[in-house]
């Protein structure tokens, strides 16, 4: 609702009774405009869109969902926004959102299960059309979740707690696995370097990939050793448990002659802990990461990775949404999505 600038306009906030005036019709024809138009002769709506334009008048949203039981609002809630994966994903889903008619409302729930809790009642009690949800990897919600997805759609995005759910995601298994086979191709012998424990199930996955890859070639797989401590510092974490295992000289007792990382930040933080071990990323120790971040072309050396499909991740999400309003019966939905392998000098 906006208070009206031109002279002609009521003064104070514009209401659906001064759109009405405008138009020439009863306010229940205005309110049936915003929530089903379809239903109006087309020189109707084209009278209240006329009024709404010259009044400059916008619906307050959450009246209108508690006209219709639901809005055209989807909730994000993400567990931090500066990963670059969830600002691409964010992009693709207004996008998409936009060109569906509706918006996007976000919050973050910092990696607390609590926040997360907090965030998925908000997003009920705005009556959201459905939300898309990167779980927090935690069990602490669970009855929670079960709870509101019989109320309203939920999709979870590359995490979720439970697998009989809604989820988009990308093929974990098969591109850590792909990763794995261009290192031994090239006669490299990889470890590998896992996430911290702040999502499920992409990094178990990851790490399956891995070690069925290792399998096929006949070959022990190597893990760098890690935390049970979750955190979203993934450079750092790598750079502490690279370091640790470098210097331990276990790598070397195996013949180890690269490492591969779950994530690119993961890449990032090894390469660091190598040069200040005294190894040259690319040329002592081969190294590949995952994501494909904008920044992975210009390290030293540039890395070579594996990019996800995050724009068709985030379109995918929004689908997943869309068919509930529509009535569509596509419950279970989920969907895995392929990308490719970025050769670079890392390895």
């Amino acid at each position: 609702m906006k208070t009206a600038q031109n002279t002609n306009a009521p003064c104070g906030p514009v209401t659906m009774h001064d759109v009405a005036a405008r138009a020439g019709v009863s306010r229940a024809t205005v309110s049936k405009y915003f929530n089903d138009r379809e239903g109006l002769k087309a020189d109707t709506r084209a009278r209240i869109e006329q009024a709404c334009r010259d009044l400059e008048y916008v619906p307050d949203p959450h009246a209108v969902s508690l006209v219709r039981g639901r809005s055209r609002m989807v909730g994000v809630i993400l567990p931090v926004v500066n990963e670059p994966f969830f600002a691409e994903a964010l992009r693709a889903i207004e996008a998409k959102a936009k060109a569906l008619g509706m918006d996007v409302i976000i919050q973050c729930s910092y990696n607390d299960p609590a926040e997360e809790a907090e965030a998925l009642m908000t997003m009920r009690s705005m009556k959201v059309a459905g939300v898309i949800l990167t779980a927090v990897a935690s069990k602490r919600n669970l009855d929670l979740l079960l709870r509101l997805e019989q109320e309203m759609r939920i999709v979870y995005m590359d995490s979720y707690v439970h697998e009989d759910c809604n989820y988009v995601m990308n093929d974990n298994r098969q591109s850590m696995a792909m990763l794995t086979r261009y290192l031994l191709g090239r006669g490299y012998r990889p470890a590998y370097l896992g996430a911290p424990p702040v999502a499920h199930p992409s990094p178990e996955e990851r790490l399956a990939g891995y070690l069925e890859a290792m399998a096929e070639a006949g070959m022990e797989p190597h893990l760098v050793p890690g935390s049970t401590q979750p955190s979203w510092d993934f450079e750092a974490y790598a750079f502490r448990h690279v370091l640790d295992w470098l210097a331990g000289g276990a790598w070397r007792r195996a013949g180890i002659t690269a490492l591969a990382c779950g994530t690119d930040r993961l890449a990032i933080g090894a390469m660091s802990a190598c040069r200040r071990f005294g190894l040259a990323p690319g040329q002592d120790l081969a190294i590949v990461g995952h994501d494909d971040l904008p920044i992975s072309a210009y390290l030293h050396p540039p890395l070579t990775t594996f990019r996800q499909d995050v724009a068709a991740i985030g379109v995918a999400a929004m689908e997943c949404l869309q068919a509930q309003l529509d009535g569509a019966d596509v419950t279970p939905y989920r969907k895995r999505f392929t990308g490719g392998l970025v050769p670079r000098e890392s390895a």
